[in-house]
């Protein structure tokens, strides 16, 4: 999942998965698949940036060979909160 901020600074969590399009008109406009548009603070840049990190986490979680270690989706959102957790006690 991706955390953005809509551009009333609200927080928004969007699966890339459901993202048709994005576009900088000058804000970024994110399409998704349903047909809702979402306008978000964050650059193309940076949303291709953050589908990346999700997709290596994905893939990772996966196993570097592509095999399947039986992770679930819960699984890796509960990895990514202890990675996230660890982060914030080292700050």
């Amino acid at each position: 999942m991706l955390k953005l901020t809509r551009i009333n600074n609200h927080v928004v969590v969007v699966n890339p998965d459901h993202i048709y399009a994005a576009e900088a008109s000058p804000d970024t406009t994110l399409r998704l698949a349903n047909g809702e548009t979402i306008l978000v603070k964050e650059s193309l840049d940076e949303l291709i940036d953050l589908v990346v990190a999700y997709r290596r986490r994905i893939r990772d979680a996966l196993g570097r060979d592509g095999g399947y270690d039986g992770a679930t989706v819960g699984d890796v959102t509960e990895r990514h909160r202890l990675d996230v957790a660890k982060k914030e006690e080292g700050s």
